[in-house]
Order: C-alpha cells, then structure tokens, then sequence
C-alpha cells in the first residue's frame, strides 16, 4: 500500500469553542474507525505561522485569511490515489474544510 496525505484547508472561520470543538472532534474519531484499516496518524496544526515566498515573509497572524489555513494533517495507506481520494470524501470533515489528496513519494534506501 502507498501512503498519502490528505491537508485540511479552511473554507471559512470556525467556532472554536469547546463544544464545537468536540462536537467535530467526536465526528472526526467515529470516521477514523471506520476507515481504522487505511488510516495512519493525524495531527492538528496551530492557527499561527508564517507564509515564505521568495520575495517576503509574512507573520501577520493567524494567517493573512482563514480560507487559507491549513489546519490539520492525515495521513492514510491505500492501494491508489482513487482510494485515498474515495476515503477522503467519506470524510465528515469536509462540512468544514477542502481535503488536498497527495500520494507521498516513499523514499529510497
């Protein structure tokens, strides 16, 4: 099996209570298993950072838009990126975010 990333992109501003919080949180568990055999690990990625382009550095934060922010990671094994992008779209995250579907290139030894 390949392994491929999947980044969670922001369509819009998001409650960032603690309920709605847990509320996409616990969503988020009960679709990982039931796709427990292709998934791998995740992780959620903090609202601030830096964009570098060739010419500049941008720090303004957040982030310059929050259509913009890439807020999160998984990484899944399947046998093609038809696969994974079918996993993804069984996704209840995508009610909050665009899914990006990338194979991740194995290295060599």
């Amino acid at each position: 099996m390949n392994q491929y990333l999947l980044l969670l992109k922001g369509k819009f501003e998001l409650d960032y209570s603690e309920k709605a919080l847990h509320a996409r949180l616990d969503e988020y568990h009960q679709w990982v298993d039931t796709i427990q055999k292709y998934y791998l690990y995740d992780n959620r990625l903090e609202r601030e950072g830096a964009f570098i382009s060739e010419k500049e550095i941008k720090t303004d934060g957040p982030f310059l838009e929050s259509k913009e922010i890439i807020a999160g990671f998984i990484v899944l094994q399947a046998q093609s990126l038809q696969q994974a992008t079918d996993l993804a779209q069984s996704s209840p995250l995508l009610r909050y975010f665009d899914i990006l579907v990338r194979p991740i290139i194995e290295k060599e030894s």
